[in-house]
């Protein structure tokens, strides 16, 4: 177990002994410890005293080729809820969070297993030499439905795919980039979520505090276009009848930087319940901007008075 966590938490770069390591961990030990929880007896046969042991078939015993499966299924099926409960916690979903989880679910599993082990009679009780383990895929070595083909072949095939889907499994979660897109507005000097102007009029100036915040991963260069919308609303639907461009301005900023600034804008037309809509594109914009086309948007609701001069 030591050396599965030193392999894949290590930064020693990629290496087939590694990769194999990950799969072997990822793809088989988990679920063999749930397993022996689950099945802790011998099967049928395995130990001297077959006649009592043949009795008790149906006394939760599996045989070598069905654990073998049942482990590897097993081990699909723990690292799927590891990466469904990443959704709930995403501190989760990361390499060294997630070997993390499986280490301490196989050393508990193999704890219990141990303990449902010693509670069998010593005769029923699971255990075989590694030859005994090597046999379970060699068909001329193998009993009953063990000899069918077909098992064989689709043991394989989840063999294969296990293995071949261990090394993305495991690999370090790359989170996706994003930006931050919102506004403010200004309450006794300080920038605060609230009390956003909803009162315009045509032709005076009145301001809002502009905050991008870039976690691209990159250095990027964003365009803000502001326009004055009339909208109309069919139930669900929202659908823009007219738009005005206010204003467009760029700014480029470094991976993790945030900038809040003041932005001043002039309404050039009234209207009551139109929207102040702020469109966040990467780059340039296109040529006819809209929420539907944006990277990132923001609004707010306002009603513009005509000017009173």
């Amino acid at each position: 177990m030591l050396v599965v966590v030193l392999t894949v938490l290590v930064p020693i770069g990629e290496s087939p002994f590694r990769t194999v390591i990950r799969a072997l961990f990822v793809g088989f030990l988990p679920g063999y410890a749930l397993v022996a929880v689950l099945f802790p007896r011998a099967p049928a046969g395995d130990h001297v005293d077959t006649i009592r042991a043949r009795k008790r078939v149906s006394d939760g015993r599996i045989g070598h080729f069905e654990r073998f499966a049942l482990s590897i299924a097993a081990s699909c099926g723990l690292l799927a809820l590891i990466a469904g409960g990443s959704f709930v916690v995403p501190v989760v979903h990361t390499t060294a969070a997630t070997v993390w989880v499986l280490v301490v679910l196989t050393v508990g599993f193999t704890a219990l297993a141990a303990a449902r082990r010693l509670a069998c009679p010593p005769a029923e009780r699971f255990g075989r030499p590694i030859m005994a383990w090597i046999g379970v895929l060699d068909p001329s070595r193998s009993t009953g439905s063990n000899r069918d083909l077909l098992p064989t072949i689709a043991l394989g095939f989840v063999v294969v795919f296990v293995l071949s889907s261990a090394t993305y499994a495991m690999a370090p979660a790359q989170e996706p980039g994003y930006t931050e897109l919102y506004l403010l507005s200004e309450d006794s000097g300080e920038p605060v979520a609230e009390g956003y102007p909803d009162e315009l009029t045509v032709g005076e100036e009145r301001s809002l505090i502009v905050g991008i915040g870039n976690e691209e991963g990159t250095t990027t260069t964003y365009t803000v276009v502001v326009q004055l919308q009339e909208v109309e609303a069919d139930g669900s639907e929202t659908s823009v009848r007219s738009s005005t461009e206010l204003d467009r301005f760029a700014v480029t900023l470094e991976d993790g930087e945030t900038v809040e600034g003041e932005h001043t804008l002039t309404p050039e037309r009234s209207g009551e319940d139109l929207r102040l809509i702020y469109l966040l594109y990467v780059e340039d914009p296109p040529d006819s901007p809209g929420e539907e086309n944006a990277y990132r948007s923001a609004y707010v609701w306002v009603d513009v008075d005509e000017s009173s001069g």
